[in-house]
């Protein structure tokens, strides 16, 4: 069989003649070569630039992170972080790989409208000059494609807009979603739901779809970024201990176990890490552990269409971000619950829990002093304050607990006093009288009398007689009503007249009503009742609550008898209310009335020579010194605030003039 041999085909080569020709033959070439898009990490090395036109380099904590924008398989990034993290370094420098590598629609939401116009001038802006996005895109000045907050180039555009208005979500779709602080968002778009999920529906159509959104989380429970956090990867950052190579993640920790180590301890110069194996680790040594550390999904399921990402400032290699200016803040704001929330959102990257729960009453009851007496002050007290509670049933009662206040917001329990009686018998007051009138001996063996009676009048069932109660002693008893609102930033407020005339004005002379901010003031009372108590000698902490022996179980109980609990209404927004968890709740509303009082003697404002003198250690002042308003009344004069047959002042005859008065 004769077989014959294939035929070779002989591949024909382009050949150029001219360099022109060769020159438009390559154009050519590459114009059908894929494109080489780099990693968003490789990009930021390489064209990256601050505000001083430096070269940014991302840490490697931030080049992992920044990866997940441009990994295909990736269509969602969620970060919850803290300040001083770089992350929306990362997202400007994937908005300019965007422009340069794959041009889209992109959206950016800011909080507010206002927030996105800065963000627009100080932000964006600056990145738009970026040499390598001048490459392809042109942003002139003053030019219809480039307005404040709408940019437009070739193949895409961007816009910024503020997620507290409804209009911004509606006849817009991109490829790009992009959430700014989503915490910041309003809870509802008015009618038309939660603008975070309505910000991810503009993309829905998009053939290549990507959203991404880091945000600072705020309260626990209705955080937006906690809650995506949840539902992606859950990756957080595992470092080696430069000691013993055990790979953990970074915590601020308690002092006892793993976290972050300061001495001295009030005013720190020198900090370090403690290792979940007991090493001890220098500042020095972070860089080594970043650079050696991983991600680690806790949620791998969610690995990689969905990637989340938690990191807080431990892990920065910034300046401000070193263990010893972590711990130097926190010994700052330790004692102000305010302060602290956000230190705890700001610094530590989480959600705070707001304390509304009460307080365990068996732990108070555990840590009352023992070296202090029920019905004796103790000897730091400079101001005795009475607070009571009315109750119509089981045949009267009058329920006044004895609160004593002294420097750095510190109060002690003295004792409660119960008068029986029917509430509409003139003899029941009069005992009240008689209770009120005591005199407390201090442990020091001071003398002291109450400065000022605060009584509940807002029951409804027992308002006419607390008023004429109130009205016998003005300037001394108070007649108080506690406002709900949270939203309330006063602990008292101006007083209102309730007397009128019959012509419905309002008698200047008659009995006066106070208004009592009680939510924040339940809130600065579970704080304080949560402090610990100190061990070794130690100093007790600003604003400690003492509790003295022999106080019962059933006025802890009280003390402790209501809860906050969080409400969400219908419009997505969320309501906050205090609800009872026990039927007698008298101790808790008396001790948040006595703090309202102290507050309006401006007692958080006194020096230590008002102190001083309210405790008898100076001279006390002349007794013709006219007392200043209730508001500003310093120490020595808050004991003489009681009615008292003084003399009146004789006032000294005005002089007439002679150009301005009538015998002119």
């Amino acid at each position: 069989m004769t077989t014959t041999p294939p035929e070779t085909k002989t591949t024909e080569v382009l050949r150029v003649a001219s360099v022109d020709g060769a020159m438009v033959a390559q154009q050519w070439v590459a114009a059908f070569a894929p494109k080489i898009r780099p990693p968003l990490s490789q990009f930021m090395c390489d064209h990256a630039r601050s505000d001083d036109g430096a070269k940014i380099r991302p840490f490697p904590f931030q080049a992992d992170m920044a990866d997940s924008f441009t990994d295909p398989e990736t269509a969602q990034v969620s970060v919850r972080k803290s300040s001083r993290i770089g992350y929306s370094t990362i997202l400007q420098s994937f908005v300019a790989w965007r422009i340069k590598y794959d041009p889209a629609r992109t959206l950016i939401y800011q909080p507010t409208i206002d927030d996105a116009e800065k963000f627009s001038r100080d932000d964006l802006d600056p990145v738009l000059q970026w040499p390598i996005v001048r490459t392809v895109a042109t942003f002139k000045p003053r030019h219809s494609d480039n307005q404040i907050r709408a940019k437009r180039y070739k193949g895409g555009w961007i816009q910024i807009k503020g997620a507290n208005s409804p209009k911004e979500f509606r006849r817009v779709t991109s490829d790009d979603v992009f959430l700014e602080e989503c915490d910041g968002y309003p809870w509802a778009s008015k009618e038309e739901g939660d603008p975070a999920r309505l910000a991810f529906k503009r993309n829905l159509t998009s053939p290549r779809r990507f959203s991404a959104a880091g945000s600072t989380p705020k309260v626990k429970g209705f955080s937006r970024i906690d809650a995506l956090f949840e539902q992606g990867s859950q990756e957080f950052r595992y470092v080696p201990c430069p000691h013993c190579g055990h790979m953990q993640t970074l915590v601020f920790g308690d002092g006892t176990g793993p976290g972050i180590r300061w001495e001295p301890k009030e005013n720190p110069t020198r900090a370090w890490y403690r290792c979940e194996n007991g090493c001890d680790i220098e500042e020095a040594e972070k860089p080594w552990m970043d650079e050696n550390g991983e991600w680690r999904a806790h949620n791998p399921d969610a690995f990689p269409r969905h990637r989340s990402f938690h990191i807080w400032a431990a892990y920065s290699q910034h300046p401000g971000a070193a263990w010893l200016e972590i711990a130097r803040e926190f010994m700052e704001v330790r004692k102000d619950p305010n302060l602290l929330r956000t230190f705890v959102n700001q610094v530590l990257g989480e959600a705070w829990a707001e304390r509304g729960e009460a307080p365990e009453w068996q732990r108070l009851y555990d840590r009352r002093e023992t070296d202090m007496q029920l019905g004796t002050p103790p000897s730091w007290a400079g101001l005795l304050i009475g607070a009571a509670d009315v109750q119509r049933g089981g045949g009267g009662r009058i329920d006044m607990d004895i609160w004593a206040f002294g420097p750095g917001k510190k109060r002690a329990f003295v004792e409660r006093v119960e008068v029986f009686g029917p509430i509409a018998d003139k003899k029941t007051w009069a005992k009240l009288d008689q209770e009120i009138a005591r005199e407390w001996q201090s442990e020091d063996g001071r003398s002291m009398r109450l400065a000022r009676v605060a009584i509940d009048s807002g029951d409804g069932e027992n308002t006419m007689e607390v008023y004429a109660w109130a009205r016998r002693h003005p300037g001394f008893a108070m007649a108080v009503k506690g406002r709900e609102s949270i939203a309330a930033q006063q602990a008292i407020g101006a007083p209102s007249w309730q007397d009128v005339t019959v012509n419905g004005r309002k008698m200047k002379r008659g009995v006066r009503l106070w208004n009592i901010g009680t939510s924040m003031l339940k809130m600065e009372l579970y704080g304080q009742l949560g402090l610990e108590k100190p061990v070794d000698g130690e100093e007790y902490p600003d604003g400690y609550i003492y509790l003295p022996n022999g106080t019962p179980d059933e006025w802890i109980k009280q003390l402790v008898a209501e809860e906050l609990k969080f409400i969400k209404m219908r419009n997505g927004g969320v309501r906050r209310e205090w609800h009872k968890t026990r039927d007698r709740n008298e101790a808790l509303d008396n001790a948040i009335y006595a703090r309202a009082v102290a507050v309006s003697l401006g007692v958080d404002q006194w020096k230590v020579r008002q102190w001083q003198r309210a405790l008898g250690q100076m001279t006390a002042p002349r007794d013709d010194v006219e007392p200043e308003p209730i508001a500003e009344q310093p120490a020595e004069s808050i004991e003489f605030a009681r009615p008292a047959s003084k003399p009146a002042r004789k006032q000294k005859q005005r002089r007439e003039n002679p150009y301005t008065s009538r015998r002119r």
